[in-house]
């Protein structure tokens, strides 16, 4: 591996620290409200520094998505691979990604559902492959504690997953446009990880294991 002189060095870290910024602005005022201005502001360089590292705003935002799915599948993998139990493990992946959703004011989905080719072209890579190996472990880990039937396949798994993603996302204007999108949200994932019986608080889903076949 090459190591990096001290110019690079310094443009790298500069680049970092206006990914940084951006994704703490966007994450609290939504991308739109955002301006390269403000980001150059909180991140101590200039509106050209970022315009010459990034092209333009949009170029920003594809590169702070990245650097967020990146960050994001580094913190999944330490809960899938972690302490804890398989409900307690898909509970934390389901809520911590509806936190995530909320602090970029319902924009992030619409932005991640962009026809932005090199952007879907990140998504659909390696990092796709990490998330479905992350995926099969976690239920392979719910079958031998009794919480997913042995009999599920992971093909029908992930079949039911995309299900689910398929639908949230030909409804995705309509849920982001409404005023209680977050709530919307919550529910949805409520109703993932737990149906429409159990609301997450009987002291019997925390305690032991479900039924093997339900």
């Amino acid at each position: 591996m090459v190591s990096m002189n001290g110019f690079e060095k310094r443009k790298q870290q500069k680049k970092e620290s206006i990914l940084k910024a951006s994704l703490e602005l966007f994450s609290q005022h939504g991308f739109k409200k955002v301006s390269i201005h403000d980001i150059a502001q909180k991140a101590g360089v200039s509106p050209v520094s970022i315009y010459n590292h990034f092209g333009s705003k949009e170029g920003l935002v594809e590169e702070s998505l990245k650097l967020q799915a990146t960050e994001m599948m580094e913190k999944y993998r330490g809960i899938v691979y972690g302490e804890g139990t398989f409900a307690e493990k898909l509970e934390a992946l389901v809520f911590d990604k509806v936190k995530i959703t909320g602090k970029f004011k319902g924009e992030l989905g619409m932005k991640m559902l962009t026809e932005n080719r090199e952007y879907m072209k990140f998504l659909n890579g390696d990092l796709v492959k990490d998330a479905m190996k992350m995926t099969f472990d976690l239920f392979e880990e719910g079958r031998r504690e009794g919480f997913v039937g042995k009999s599920i396949s992971n093909e029908t798994i992930m079949l039911y997953l995309q299900i689910l993603r398929s639908g949230i996302t030909s409804n995705l204007h309509t849920i982001a446009g409404n005023k209680s999108y977050q709530k919307i949200t919550e529910e949805l994932n409520q109703l993932f990880v737990y149906g429409l019986i159990d609301t997450g608080d009987r002291k019997e889903f925390r305690d032991k294991p479900k039924l093997e076949n339900m």
